[in-house]
This record gives structure tokens, C-alpha cells and sequence, in this order.
């Protein structure tokens, strides 16, 4: 089984076609709930700050200011406060995919 290439983004060492994901992710700048557009957290404006103003998600790599990448540990949902990937929030899109 082989490995997947390492290369380094922004100073910062991650796995061949990452950095693709997090330009992507810049383009997903609200989630969709009961038909109402919420703007996304941004690293670093989260309720626990996460250290960004020392260092990248550690998670998916985003800088201070970026969104994260979709599925990352570290987002903060917009509407309960708590880890999106985890919440009970039904977001329209994932209604769609249930």
C-alpha cells in the first residue's frame, strides 16, 4: 500500500492535494438551515480560539481568518456553538444527504 505524498504548503508540511481542499473551502463561506443562509466560524473566531494566533488548524491546516475544511474537528457550528461535525443541527444540505 503506498503512502500519499507529502509536500509543504505555506510553511506547512500536509498530504499531496490538501491545499486544494482548503482553497475550496474559502468558497463555502455559509451553511444553509430551514432555508436561511448562517455565515461559517472562521478559524480562529471560534468560542475557544484554538491558538491561531500561534499556529494552523490542527486539524485541516487553515490559517487565522480561513474556513475550515469540510468534515475538520476544529469548526465551531454557527448556530449552537458546538463542533459542527458532532451537532444535532439539521442543516438543509444534510437533510438532503440523509
Amino acid at each position: 500500500m503506498s503512502q500519499a505524498k507529502k509536500i509543504l504548503y505555506r510553511g506547512v508540511p500536509m498530504i499531496e492535494g490538501w491545499p486544494e481542499k482548503i482553497m475550496a473551502a474559502q468558497e463555502i463561506v455559509s451553511l444553509t438551515l430551514k432555508g436561511r443562509a448562517i455565515p461559517r466560524i472562521r478559524y480562529g473566531d471560534e468560542h475557544s480560539g484554538w491558538g491561531a494566533n500561534q499556529h494552523p488548524c490542527g486539524d485541516c491546516a487553515v490559517f487565522k481568518g480561513e474556513l475550515h475544511v469540510p468534515s475538520c474537528d476544529i469548526e465551531e457550528c454557527p448556530s449552537c456553538g458546538e463542533q459542527l461535525i458532532t451537532c444535532a443541527c439539521a442543516f438543509d444540505e444534510d437533510a438532503e444527504d440523509a
